[in-house]
């Protein structure tokens, strides 16, 4: 039942291979400390919650992070509701789990002096490397792009006829969403086009947007490096340099700038309102840094 469960998740959920190999350890682990083969239908239909408790109180006594058990515990109730459909439990032990309480981590993000100043700066060199790593970064910064969304690109998803400028990115379980680009992202895009093509005549409008310098496509440890490489030595970024980082600013700058919050959901793709609200609490810390620096009875300004 293991196996077929992460077939599931791979071709039906459509859950990224790095989400699929955290649940899949995750029930491996719970298995284990069960003693309950994967696929032996008959033990899988004994799991109680009782279990699930034993192994949840072995995470927190290994001092395992709240926010990383909660996510375990969340790839079980997974591999539960799948037991469920196939008849093997009757009932999901996870409904009788009281998951541990984490306090919410606030998105990191990065100030808009800083990256301005870096996106108008000029490309340190016209070499195909120079100019596709700032796109990257500029499309990361302008989109919102995740980086599996990034990496996925094809020519073919850029829109831009006379005024109209807009890429087709597909995001998770496959849902396209279309995103505008500015007119400068527009213009940027169709000369890296041309230096794409003159690098590499052979790749098409169905080969991937973003290459490596042999022509093959990008990969998810390459993009982070170049997104860190490029900005380490840059004044103005500190903090985890990261392509989700450069999502997050975009999101949090925008809200700022009086964006509603449901065109920011739209933007970033959110399935849910819930996980673009966190971005309110990054606004909220800066008006409350505001009022008690301006406030003449903010307690903060005494001395």
């Amino acid at each position: 039942m293991f196996h077929r469960f992460i077939n599931h998740l791979r071709h039906e959920k459509r859950y990224s291979e790095r989400t699929i190999s955290i649940y899949a350890d995750a029930i491996r682990h719970f298995l284990g400390h069960a003693a309950i083969p994967s696929d032996d239908k008959q033990a899988l239909s004994t799991l109680t919650a009782q279990e699930v408790r034993s192994w949840m109180t072995g995470l927190l006594k290994n001092r395992l992070a709240t926010r990383t058990v909660n996510l375990q515990l969340s790839a079980l109730n997974r591999f539960f509701k799948f037991l469920l459909t196939e008849n093997i439990l009757e009932k999901n032990p996870m409904q009788k789990i009281q998951r541990p309480k984490t306090g919410r981590r606030l998105p990191e993000f990065f100030a808009a002096t800083a990256l301005n100043e870096f996106l108008n700066s000029d490309i340190a060199g016209d070499d195909y490397i120079s100019v596709r790593d700032r796109i990257i970064i500029d499309l990361f910064y302008t989109t919102g792009i995740r980086r599996a969304e990034l990496i996925a690109l094809r020519p073919a998803d850029i829109y831009i006829t006379g005024a109209e400028a807009v890429l087709r990115v597909t995001g998770k379980g496959d849902k396209q969403r279309e995103t505008p680009l500015t007119g400068k992202m527009a213009m940027l895009l169709e000369d890296y086009l041309n230096l794409r093509q003159t690098a590499f005549p052979d790749l098409s409008a169905n080969d991937r947007l973003f290459v490596t310098g042999k022509g093959k496509p990008l990969y998810p440890q390459a993009v982070n490096r170049l997104v860190h490489d490029r900005l380490a030595n840059q004044p103005g970024f500190t903090g985890k340099k990261s392509p989700h980082v450069l999502r997050h600013s975009l999101a949090t700058h925008l809200l700022n700038n009086g964006a509603d919050i449901m065109s920011i959901k739209e933007t970033l793709g959110h399935s849910s309102l819930a996980a673009t609200q966190v971005y309110t609490h990054n606004s909220f810390a800066k008006l409350k840094k505001v009022y008690t620096k301006a406030h003449p009875r903010a307690e903060d300004r005494r001395q």
